[in-house]
């Protein structure tokens, strides 16, 4: 039941990238995105890793959609009667294709995980003193082993935060 749930939630984020680049109103991109940061959240979450579900939602699906709002209502431009919602370009195409070749070869190419969250459990209790020398074993996850990812997170809060307010306080 759960790889049935978690390979159709895949294909529905597939669909819902795919539809963000067709799209040329950047209003509904913007919310597409936000549909699918809410969908990659609730896929961490099925998976077993709730604090990064949390964080996606928060920043994702919640701040991240604030700030593209924002840029977008600034920079907005009328779009002029009876011009399609969806436009299709070579470079429109090439980035569809893209989308495609690198969600099929992480799909593919990627090995399953192996044991579940049994066998992280286990490995975690057994070997997180000593791995990372962290007094309890909640420090030893998010300070040793998931030190880079919480990195990464913040470095892109900081950059999307950072761009926006650089493009948003320009002289119009």
């Amino acid at each position: 039941m759960t790889e049935v749930f978690i390979n159709s939630l895949l294909f529905v984020i597939t669909v819902t990238a795919l539809l963000s680049l067709l799209f040329k109103d950047l209003y509904i991109s913007v919310i597409l995105l936000s549909i699918f940061s809410f969908l990659s959240s609730l896929l961490f979450y099925v998976s077993h890793a709730p604090d990064v579900a949390i964080t996606e939602a928060a920043v994702g699906a919640g701040m991240t959609t604030l700030i593209f709002v924002w840029a977008v209502h600034a920079c907005r431009t009328e779009r002029s009667p009876g011009t399609p919602l969806i436009s299709f370009s070579a470079k429109k195409l090439i980035d569809l294709l893209l989308v495609i070749t690198v969600g099929f070869t992480l799909y593919w190419f990627l090995p399953p995980l192996q044991g579940g969250s049994d066998f992280l459990r286990g490995f975690i209790l057994e070997n997180g003193y000593g791995d990372t020398g962290a007094s309890n074993l909640v420090s030893a996850v998010y300070l040793g082993y998931r030190a880079f990812d919480t990195f990464g997170e913040t470095i892109v809060l900081l950059c999307a935060v950072t761009g926006s307010i650089f493009f948003l306080s320009r002289a119009h």
